[in-house]
């Protein structure tokens, strides 16, 4: 018998050729089993849940109903969501992972009632539509009843009470998700739970003590998904949501003139309050280091600041920029005397919703009492404005 032998090179070679063949062979997933009560030569497809619907695999179904569809991962390994859509219908939502092959029996016919092994997201995602199409019912049912009601009498009585059944079954759902979220936060189900929109209805999650479960999940998912575009959504809307709570405890705490207070950090990171420059003539100026138009008005800003300054006028600057190098860089290029601060949040800066601005340039002029004494007033507008405020101590 001859013994075989190999170098080493061909070895490493052969190794790794079967660790690249096995790895592509993981990067996709396989959708199979069999549709039910489905017309002769029906389409049935595998597309990207979500609003482009791209289709990744489609089938036209035989007599026996039988199919398989692949869904191809590419360079990526997240979960995905899929849907399965039969001649445009979408029937089933499903959770796919590289390497999972999945088998659906489905019934044309009854799409709610299809069965499915083989991928523990998509039964997760299964028991979430059940929940999901429970609450929805017994919605429709408690509209239902009150659409007998029109134009009666009883109407706006029925109304009330179809409004706190509707609100008793919202709670109950929520509740109901919350569990979900919470007992498979390792699961990307749970973040389609957590996005979730009853029809006709806002998110579940929307508001503003929600933003503890965006924390958990995300937190959650990053072990076992780093770096995955769920975990980043989460922690965007996570930082909306504490922003959003943010300002409405400022709005709350706003004083009676008007005023709603601002801290942010300067140049060397230390927090100044807006609040802190009472007594004195305040130009609140929002700007962006990227934008020319408000660049400009820096530098008419310059000359006025520097004849008005000793009187008592001072500039609270808020940047929208998102870059910290390119806004201080803006500052020293530009040699601003006054105080500027930024977030690094860009637009969503949660002063920029404070004042209601929309578009740059925008500013606010404050008295020394603390109100607001005009806005967006630029050049000679400002100038004036500024004359009037100082008319006893500028000749």
């Amino acid at each position: 018998m001859k013994t075989l032998f190999i170098d080493t090179r061909t070895f490493c070679a052969l190794i790794l050729l079967c660790s690249f063949l096995l790895a592509s062979c993981g990067q996709k997933a396989i959708v199979a089993g069999n549709v039910l009560n489905a017309e002769n030569n029906e389409p049935l497809a595998l597309s990207v849940t979500g609003t482009t619907g791209k289709i990744e695999d489609s089938v036209r179904l035989n007599s026996s109903g039988r199919f398989s569809l692949k869904y191809e991962f590419g360079k990526s390994s997240f979960p995905v969501f899929v849907t399965l859509s039969l001649s445009g219908k979408n029937m089933v939502q499903l959770l796919l992972e590289p390497g999972e092959r999945v088998e659906v029996k489905l019934d044309a016919k009854n799409p709610a009632a299809y069965e499915l092994s083989g991928s523990e997201g998509s039964a997760l995602m299964k028991i979430l539509n059940d929940k999901t199409l429970g609450a929805s019912l017994a919605m429709d049912s408690i509209l239902a009843a009150l659409k007998q009601y029109e134009n009666t009498p009883q109407y706006e009585a029925e109304t009330e009470r179809a409004n706190k059944e509707l609100s008793t079954v919202f709670t109950r759902h929520k509740r109901d998700l919350i569990r979900f979220v919470v007992a498979n936060s390792k699961s990307c189900a749970a973040y389609s739970a957590i996005y979730q929109t009853l029809p006709d209805g806002p998110n579940v999650f929307g508001k503003e003590t929600d933003a503890l479960y965006f924390k958990i999940l995300a937190d959650s998912l990053e072990t076992r998904y780093p770096r995955s575009p769920y975990v980043w959504r989460l922690r965007d809307d996570y930082a909306s949501l504490t922003r959003a709570s943010s300002l409405r405890n400022l709005m709350e705490k706003a004083e009676s003139s008007g005023m709603p207070d601002v801290a942010m950090p300067d140049a060397t990171g230390t927090p100044v309050k807006l609040s802190s420059l009472r007594g004195k003539v305040v130009l609140l100026n929002f700007w962006s280091s990227r934008d020319r138009l408000t660049s400009t008005n820096n530098m008419e800003l310059l000359p006025i600041y520097e004849r008005y300054r000793e009187a008592g006028f001072e500039i609270y600057q808020v940047s929208l920029d998102e870059n910290r190098d390119s806004w201080l860089q803006t500052i020293n290029t530009q040699k601003l005397p006054w105080i500027n601060v930024c977030d690094f949040a860009g637009t969503a800066t949660y002063p920029l919703k404070l004042y209601n601005v929309t578009k740059l340039p925008a500013n606010y002029l404050i008295d020394r009492q603390g109100e607001i004494a005009g806005k967006n007033l630029f050049g000679k507008q400002l100038e004036d404005r500024l004359k009037e405020e100082f008319k006893t101590t500028i000749k």
